[in-house]
């Protein structure tokens, strides 16, 4: 059964990239650690596909974060709930039975984690890891299930919704272990402790260690 993993990503530009976190450390310094975040999921799943925006952008990204061998999809126009439903939609042309995507703003995401959710998908037509604040660092799917349909994104149901929608449908729902996305300052705490134990963090914690004096 094809399995696919897909990042979804911004072009790590200054003040268009984790602009909550801008807020606290500069809209600079907020690029260039999501630039490292790109960097280290890059290197721990080479085989990664790109689900990215804007397109125009991501050639000199390609060059300089991902390899040129890094194949990458272009966002559709539309909020995220809509370019969401088009990534799992176009699956099946893209010859992809399971597919699962991931925010490029959880960089610890670990390699187990989504070797597991790929096995959760071959009893189960949906699976999501949770965070803290109701949302998910990975959603995949087993064929094509419309449970985005209506959902608002970055509000502290939207799990929840994603859950009750597929269930309505009768579809099988597996829940990985929870983890956290970086947004906040507070979350770049929880960053640090991963990344001071892990070594394939070593872009991220470089980044990190340049923001002196920055803590929650």
């Amino acid at each position: 059964m094809s399995a696919t993993l897909t990042i979804a990503a911004k072009a790590p530009r200054a003040g268009h990239v984790k602009t909550r976190l801008a807020a606290v450390i500069g809209d600079v310094a907020a690029a260039e650690l999501y630039g490292a975040f790109l960097r280290d999921l890059a290197a721990r799943f080479p085989d990664a596909a790109w689900f990215v925006t804007p397109l125009a952008e991501w050639a000199q990204v390609t060059d300089c974060y991902l390899g040129r061998s890094a194949r990458v999809l272009a966002q559709p126009p539309g909020d995220w709930t809509e370019r969401q439903r088009a990534f799992f939609r176009g699956a099946a042309g893209r010859g992809e039975e399971r597919s699962i995507l991931i925010a490029s703003d959880s960089p610890q995401l670990r390699a187990e984690v989504v070797a597991e959710a790929f096995a959760l998908l071959d009893r189960h037509e949906l699976v999501l890891g949770p965070v803290a604040d109701g949302g998910y660092y990975l959603i995949g799917m087993r064929g094509w299930h419309d449970v985005l349909a209506g959902v608002a994104m970055s509000t502290s149901s939207v799990r929840d919704e994603i859950v009750r929608s597929a269930r309505a449908l009768g579809l099988r729902v597996a829940l990985l272990e929870p983890s956290y996305d970086v947004d906040e300052l507070a979350d770049l705490e929880l960053l640090r402790l991963d990344a001071a134990v892990r070594d394939d963090l070593p872009a991220t914690r470089a980044a990190l260690e340049s923001l002196v004096g920055v803590t929650a």
